[in-house]
């Protein structure tokens, strides 16, 4: 009686367990999210901006997506380990550095640290905030090039 009372108790903590692991590991019913590619040029008042770094956060989700910016002002952004990110729309903030070569800050990095005081920075404060910047893009599904800010 004792053997089979825990025989039961095993094989139904068993099953649990599969329910449990067979919807959590369901990844949304096979549902892939559509992501783009985005890159495009960071100018200032019509010139490239010089080295410093873009971060998009998404709007729905708080996700985030940083590129460096080259000397002549280009990106592309990175997500994770590619460069492909969740489509949706982005507010997008913008700061100077770090210098070529230096490793990429982290996004929730970036937050906490505070803007740097205007007369350090040739990029208005407004812009390095991305929720004062009044940059918004929107990304779509495949490649979006020329995704382009001129700050003024």
């Amino acid at each position: 009686m004792i053997l089979s009372r825990v025989s039961r108790q095993a094989f139904l903590l068993a099953c649990c367990l599969s329910l449990i692991v067979a919807v959590g590991c369901g990844g949304g019913g096979g549902r892939k999210v559509a992501t783009g590619t985005v890159s495009g040029k960071v100018s200032l008042a019509g010139q490239p901006l010089g080295t410093g770094t873009i971060v998009f956060f998404a709007e729905n989700n708080g996700e985030t997506a940083i590129g460096p910016i080259s000397s002549d002002g280009t990106y592309t952004l990175k997500y994770g380990t590619g460069f492909s990110i969740p489509v949706g729309d982005y507010r997008v903030a913008i700061n100077e550095g770090p210098p070529p070569g230096a490793p990429i800050p982290k996004p929730e990095d970036i937050m906490k640290a505070p803007p740097a005081a205007p007369t350090t920075s040739k990029i208005p404060a407004k812009f390095r905030d991305a929720k004062t910047s009044g940059l918004i893009a929107v990304v779509k599904p495949g490649s979006n090039s020329g995704v382009d800010f001129d700050l003024k």
